[in-house]
Protein backbone atom coordinates (compact mmCIF):
# COMPACT_ATOMS: atom_id res chain seq x y z
CA UNK A 1 0.00 0.00 0.00
CA UNK A 2 1.48 3.50 -0.79
CA UNK A 3 1.10 6.33 1.81
CA UNK A 4 0.49 9.51 0.84
CA UNK A 5 1.13 12.85 2.30
CA UNK A 6 -2.25 13.92 3.04
CA UNK A 7 -3.79 13.65 6.33
CA UNK A 8 -5.01 10.15 7.54
CA UNK A 9 -8.73 9.80 7.47
CA UNK A 10 -11.06 7.15 9.32
CA UNK A 11 -13.48 5.50 7.83
CA UNK A 12 -16.17 8.31 9.05
CA UNK A 13 -14.07 10.51 7.30
CA UNK A 14 -12.94 12.54 10.15
CA UNK A 15 -8.94 13.64 10.65
CA UNK A 16 -7.59 12.26 13.14
CA UNK A 17 -5.72 13.85 16.09
CA UNK A 18 -2.17 15.50 15.56
CA UNK A 19 -3.10 15.26 11.77
CA UNK A 20 -4.88 19.05 11.55
CA UNK A 21 -2.73 21.79 11.10
CA UNK A 22 -2.06 24.07 13.91
CA UNK A 23 -4.16 26.85 14.26
CA UNK A 24 -3.20 30.39 12.73
CA UNK A 25 -2.49 33.35 14.84
CA UNK A 26 -5.17 36.15 14.78
CA UNK A 27 -4.11 39.92 13.26
CA UNK A 28 -4.06 41.78 16.45
CA UNK A 29 -2.48 45.07 14.77
CA UNK A 30 -5.19 47.82 13.83
CA UNK A 31 -6.23 47.62 10.24
CA UNK A 32 -6.09 51.21 9.10
CA UNK A 33 -9.34 53.05 10.34
CA UNK A 34 -11.75 52.63 13.05
CA UNK A 35 -15.52 51.90 11.74
CA UNK A 36 -17.90 54.26 12.79
CA UNK A 37 -21.68 54.47 12.51
CA UNK A 38 -24.10 56.62 11.24
CA UNK A 39 -24.90 59.95 13.65
CA UNK A 40 -27.31 59.22 16.45
CA UNK A 41 -29.59 61.81 14.98
CA UNK A 42 -29.56 59.79 11.18
CA UNK A 43 -32.10 57.41 12.12
CA UNK A 44 -34.58 59.71 13.69
CA UNK A 45 -34.51 62.24 10.56
CA UNK A 46 -35.43 58.82 8.41
CA UNK A 47 -37.80 58.13 10.73
CA UNK A 48 -39.16 61.70 10.73
CA UNK A 49 -38.92 61.53 6.61
CA UNK A 50 -41.17 58.06 6.68
CA UNK A 51 -43.63 59.97 9.04
CA UNK A 52 -44.04 63.21 6.86
CA UNK A 53 -44.72 60.99 4.20
CA UNK A 54 -47.15 58.56 5.68
CA UNK A 55 -48.98 62.31 7.29
CA UNK A 56 -49.57 63.71 3.77
CA UNK A 57 -50.79 60.51 1.92
CA UNK A 58 -53.29 60.27 5.00
CA UNK A 59 -54.10 63.61 4.32
CA UNK A 60 -54.70 63.73 0.59
CA UNK A 61 -56.75 60.14 1.55
CA UNK A 62 -58.99 62.27 4.15
CA UNK A 63 -59.31 65.50 1.50
CA UNK A 64 -60.28 63.38 -0.91
CA UNK A 65 -62.87 61.46 1.09
CA UNK A 66 -64.52 64.42 2.29
CA UNK A 67 -64.82 66.52 -1.36
CA UNK A 68 -61.54 68.69 -1.17
CA UNK A 69 -59.98 67.36 -4.04
CA UNK A 70 -63.00 67.04 -6.73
Amino acid sequence: MIRSSAADFSASGDVQPGETPPAEDQVSAPQGHEEHGPHRAVPWVWIGVVGAVAVLVALFFVGYAVGLLD
